[in-house]
């Protein structure tokens, strides 16, 4: 009789063989047009909904239901996250999320002056679009951990926030543009092509990879796909820090962000050129991080041991200093320090689980962060509108001081190459 027990590793597929360079390429170019697409859209449906309705309280809305959904759903559908084949999944949910911004530009041109239809049909976009992101998110994690070796993984994961982060930047500045111009049904046309360049790009990438993920025809048991039940997963104290220490980075760096408005008011009033130098450095802060860890100059294991607290005193500098000029500065760095811990998260939420549990973890994870990010955002605005920017870095400094100290309990041991020392 078949043994109930789960799966062990010795059933799990073979090591990857070496990739191509093309193939880190195109998984560059598919980072880069997904985000570019992602950053453009969500510029022009907030700018829309604050347009149609000039309400703030929406726009917080709309925010929330990018995230919610998907933390809401993916405890309940993770089971199926590990089924189907990584490559094409990875593929149809970028076709999915192209066919949601044609159908938003369609909306728009034919009707885009009623608003109740208008808001509901974002609204309603931001709830598939958090969906097919959480499963493409899983979808990916599964496709790297089998197409690539350990080292190439890390490094690629790395180098993907630096694309992500320079495709957002171009996307969120090309639909300003647009949005000046009224090009807005060209811009949602925009980031529809760009999210089905970026599966034709991912489908380049994954020639002759995609399947290394799956298991070998004629092996007695399939944990990764087909049609059998997925395998839960075996929680370990290293799945569970995982969790647990995604919350305060991912948190910190959504805080960052909503936060940067009114830190950029009260530094320099009616200055609007000083909220773009922000929004420039901190930005440049996270695209740094993803070098610095793409090519070794700093290693996963520092930063997790240093990122927590250098975060806690950034946070606090934020709140003492005025200068405008020392403002950008600390900001560069607070951005470069959340980043690189996100990054090393990232690479921990694809290694550490067993190659059957990789969907499931990434689902399980991307709850975690979707949540983090949601109470954080809503945390800073409501700190900020209370108590002011000052008063609001304090709290993320003893915020994240509490995890820092959770870290030094804990000392989680994560057995990945990237987790050794340099």
């Amino acid at each position: 009789m078949p043994s109930a027990k789960p799966p062990s590793r010795q059933l799990d597929p073979p090591a990857p063989a070496p990739a191509h360079r093309s193939s880190r390429l195109f998984f560059t170019l598919f980072f880069t047009l997904s985000s570019f697409a992602e950053g453009g859209q969500a510029v022009v449906l907030l700018w829309l909904t604050y347009a149609l309705t000039n309400s703030a309280l929406l726009i917080g809305v709309m925010v929330v239901l990018g995230y919610l959904p998907a933390a809401l759903l993916g405890l309940l559908f993770k089971r199926f996250a590990d089924r189907g084949r990584a490559g094409r999944v990875a593929r149809s949910t970028n076709t999915a999320l192209s066919v949601v911004s044609l159908l938003l530009a369609a909306q728009h041109f034919s009707s885009g002056g009623r608003t109740a239809l208008s808001i509901t049909v974002i609204a309603l976009s931001q709830v598939v679009l958090s969906i097919a992101k959480m499963f493409n998110k899983a979808a990916l994690n599964r496709l790297i951990r089998g197409a690539f070796e350990r080292e190439e993984a890390r490094r690629l994961l790395a180098v993907s926030q630096s694309a992500s982060l320079t495709g957002q930047v171009f996307g969120a500045g090309l639909a300003g543009v647009a949005l000046a111009q009224g090009w807005i049904t060209a811009a949602l046309i925009c980031a529809a092509l760009a999210y089905a360049a970026s599966a034709g790009s991912l489908s380049l990438g994954t020639r002759g990879y995609a399947d290394r993920a799956e298991q070998r025809p004629g092996s007695g048991e399939n944990p990764a796909g087909g049609g059998r039940a997925a395998v839960p997963i075996r929680w370990s104290s290293a799945l569970i820090g995982v969790l647990v220490f995604s919350v305060p980075s991912s948190g910190a760096l959504q805080f960052l962000n909503t936060i940067l408005v009114p830190l950029a008011s009260t530094v320099a009033p009616e200055q609007p050129s000083y909220y773009a130098l922000l929004n420039i450095v901190t930005i440049a802060g996270g695209f740094l991080a993803g070098v610095l860890l793409s090519t070794g100059a700093v290693s996963s294991r520092r930063v997790l041991g240093w990122a927590l607290p250098v975060t806690v005193a950034l946070s606090l500098a934020l709140a003492l200093v005025d200068a405008a000029y020392l403002v950008a500065v600390v900001a560069f760095g607070l951005s470069l320090a959340v980043t690189c811990h996100v990054i090393c998260m990232q690479v921990l939420t694809n290694q550490v689980p067993a190659d059957h549990e990789v969907g499931q973890f990434a689902v399980v994870r991307n709850v975690v962060a979707s949540l983090a990010k949601a109470v954080f955002s809503f945390a800073a605005g409501t700190l900020v509108g209370v108590y002011g920017v000052a008063v609001a870095f304090v709290v993320l400094a003893c915020g994240t001081a509490l995890f820092a100290a959770g870290w030094l309990v804990m000392r989680p041991r994560w057995d990945t190459p990237g987790t050794s020392a340099r």
